[in-house]
């Protein structure tokens, strides 16, 4: 259950679209139900922890937390890995990966929107404290990962995470933010572009207009 935007949500519908788990109504698996923004107010309260997304299992049982319902679809569907070391080293990049959007929407909050715009184009400018963290973003998959992926030779949902954090950053959710500040990045734009070229992934966007999210 999501908002009917990517946001927090996209990442665990790739993993469900790629590991091949219908979300329709009629399969009764999993339904990608979209809550309206006006039907939020009403709607909190039935939420584990007051947010979205919530992930509800056939029998009713409910696992709250953008991370967490990852990590469990992930297990379920071979995205996750089953050595320590690399599950580790999954959950780190998607820690810190969080940051990403939080330190760009913290960049010129509360100032008029001239300036606002401005300081976010700084925070990922060079120098500025998004820029520094996408370093260290595109360094860690440079040391832990290999042709396109994060962690290992292979999709994992540290992959989907990052892909739909920094897709997000760049769709015109946070104003300011040139639609090019990833291209710098090629560890980052090739993750990007491997997820995107997933044959399940390019079937999930068919007919979807999400700027931000490609095809690369």
């Amino acid at each position: 259950v999501y908002f009917g935007i990517p946001g927090r949500g996209e990442a665990t519908r790739l993993a469900l679209t790629i590991g091949g788990v219908k979300f329709t109504d009629e399969e009764m698996k999993f339904t990608d139900e979209r809550i309206a923004f006006p039907q939020w107010k009403e709607f909190k309260s039935t939420t584990p922890w007051g947010s979205l997304p919530v992930l509800e299992l056939s029998d009713g049982r409910k696992i709250a937390q953008q991370r967490t319902i990852l990590r469990f679809v992930g297990k379920e569907l071979s995205l996750y890995p089953t050595d320590p070391w690399l599950a580790a080293k999954v959950d780190e990049l998607m820690d810190a990966a969080e940051d990403i959007g939080t330190k760009t929407f913290q960049a010129g909050q509360g100032l008029e929107q001239a300036a606002k715009e401005a300081a976010r184009k700084e925070a990922v400018s060079e120098g500025g404290k998004s820029y520094a963290l996408l370093e260290k973003v595109d360094a860690f998959i440079a040391e832990n990962g290999s042709g396109g992926h994060a962690v290992g030779d292979r999709t994992t949902v540290a992959d989907l995470f990052l892909f739909a954090q920094c897709n997000g950053l760049v769709s015109g959710l946070y104003d300011g933010i040139p639609s090019n500040t990833l291209d710098g990045f090629s560890n980052i734009m090739a993750l990007r572009k491997c997820v995107r070229e997933l044959p399940p992934v390019t079937a999930w966007y068919e007919g979807k207009d999400y700027p931000g999210y490609g095809p690369f």
